[in-house]
């Protein structure tokens, strides 16, 4: 048997990469609805406190930790024009000091909330029609001053550029990389083809399941693998290897699927909030969802267990080595999830919908 390797190079002994991303974000809570209501303070969406108890990033970073693992944190800052630097702050800090991959990502909202707020505050009218938290619906004049000021939010509360980005709603387009590549990012993990005529990358031809250069940029786009259930929400039947949206058992299968097609980059997705349920929109009331929890835990566990065949890795490490001279070039992969687990992981999960179980 050939020797199994940690680098990128193509042969079916390959060790498979990981990267656990973690969409670390506020919400806008009702507030464009609502103007008594306020976007959310990181204490309530991204580390989901409890009686004072982490159940969000606090919680994802000591499990991660204590397996010696690293994901990425696809970390907001533009909600920081709303709730102020130190909230935002609080974040980026605490992951930095935990030794996590901390990236760019952005929902336009916070910059659109930001400006409403000051039209309202000098009496001026306010075009709602500009504010789409899509930021692949907006110019490519708009999408650069958007992410030119993100930049360079991310980098006065961090001290470092961005080297990664991951749009917000998975929003983005060829211009967006354009745009990215001019900012000094070089790798991108927007594409979710479970979107694709949502706002990602919308009419334009990407690869699911594949790195590629685009636009000089590397797209490493969100793993994604065939449902077989027909779904009328679902045209194309794609599931996003997402912990909260597949059990434990289709995300381990596909794991094992993608990794003996000799899949070179695995991409899964969680969030900062995953790991609880809100009573409502604003938080005001939250509790452990349990379930989740316990498929974050397992998929940790068994790549631990399996570090032989797969190596849990950053985008942010990627983001630092990658060249094209580097990646091989499979034929794109799509695991397909089959009938039993998916109908299991749809009667639990509408059980799991009820607050209080």
């Amino acid at each position: 048997m050939a020797e199994v390797s940690d680098g990128f190079f193509w042969g079916k002994t390959m060790k498979t990469i990981v990267c656990i991303t973690i969409d670390t974000e506020s919400s806008m809570g009702g507030a464009w609805a609502s103007p008594e209501r306020r976007p959310l303070s990181a204490d309530r969406r991204i580390f989901c406190r409890i009686r004072g108890e982490d159940y969000g990033i606090g919680w994802q970073c000591k499990e991660l930790n204590r397996r010696s693992m690293r994901a990425t944190f696809f970390c907001e800052v533009l909600s920081s024009l709303v709730l102020g630097d130190r909230d935002t702050s609080s974040y980026l800090d605490f992951l930095l000091l935990q030794n996590q991959d901390v990236q760019l990502h952005v929902h336009p909202n916070f910059y659109h909330y930001e400006r409403y707020l000051s039209a309202v505050q000098q009496g001026l009218s306010f075009d709602h029609t500009v504010r789409s938290d899509s930021l692949s619906s907006h110019s490519e004049t708009a999408q650069f001053q958007l992410l030119r000021e993100a930049c360079r939010i991310f980098e006065r509360l961090t001290g470092m550029p961005p080297l990664a980005f991951r749009a917000g709603g998975y929003n983005a387009n060829r211009q967006t990389l354009s745009i990215l590549a001019k900012l000094g990012i070089t790798i991108d993990s927007s594409f979710n083809p479970c979107y694709q005529g949502r706002g990602s990358f919308d009419s334009e031809s990407v690869q699911c399941n594949l790195p590629q250069l685009i636009e000089g940029i590397w797209e490493v786009p969100v793993t994604v693998a065939i449902e077989d259930l027909p779904d009328p929400r679902k045209p194309n039947r794609y599931m996003p290897l997402e912990i909260s949206a597949l059990s434990l058992g289709e995300m381990t299968s596909a794991l094992d699927d993608l990794q003996a097609a000799g899949a070179s980059h695995i991409v899964i997705v969680f969030h900062s909030c995953s790991a609880i349920k809100s009573r409502d929109i604003q938080y005001s009331a939250m509790r452990p969802d349990r379930i989740v929890q316990r498929r974050f835990l397992g998929l940790l566990d068994y790549l631990a267990q399996e570090s032989h065949r797969f190596t849990v890795s950053t985008i942010g490490d990627l983001a630092s080595d990658l060249e094209e001279s580097m990646l091989p070039k499979p034929q794109c992969f799509m695991p397909r999830l089959g009938y039993v687990k998916p109908l299991m992981r749809k009667a639990t999960q509408l059980l799991n919908r009820v607050y209080w179980i």
